[in-house]
């Protein structure tokens, strides 16, 4: 298992998990990345890459990423107010997180060509708005073939 933290600043709400190889192949400014559907899940999905919306307005992203051995397991989200997950073929063997609008390379991780699982777990929601937003999204990553997006956890702003 391989674990890596960062804070990037990115604008836009959103950051981007990428294939190195990505930017050849997706456009998100396309209307149909960012679809109702994506906007309402928090997870936009396109060829060789994922688009994961923020909550804060400071344009800050916490992140921490899990590379696991294999499929998570935890079914507990009580922690959590937002879970979803979306398949990334990673051809490059290079995954990337991205800012946005930018796609400036905030972090590259070897992996084995082939499909992933990507599960975002967000947190710290009602925290997001304050001058050092603690809202943070954990990235778990195993390999697993293609499946549909699926959102086990909603978030329901108050």
């Amino acid at each position: 298992m391989m674990n890596h933290e960062l804070s990037i600043f990115t604008q836009y709400g959103q950051f981007y998990i990428a294939d190195k190889y990505a930017e050849l192949e997706h456009d998100t400014s396309n209307p149909n990345f960012w679809n109702d559907e994506a906007f309402n899940d928090r997870l936009a999905i396109d060829n060789g890459i994922l688009g994961v919306s923020i909550q804060n307005d400071e344009a800050l992203a916490n992140i921490e990423i899990e590379i696991l051995e294999s499929k998570v397991t935890e079914d507990d989200f009580s922690n959590f107010d937002h879970v979803v997950e979306g398949s990334l073929e990673i051809k490059s063997g290079k995954l990337q997180i991205q800012d946005c609008p930018n796609s400036t390379v905030e972090l590259e991780i070897d992996v084995e060509p082939s499909w992933y699982r990507i599960r975002i777990s967000s947190l710290n929601f009602e925290k997001a708005y304050q001058e050092d937003p603690e809202d943070k999204y954990i990235i778990k990553i195993w390999k697993e073939n293609h499946s549909e997006r699926k959102v086990f956890k909603r978030w329901h702003s108050s």
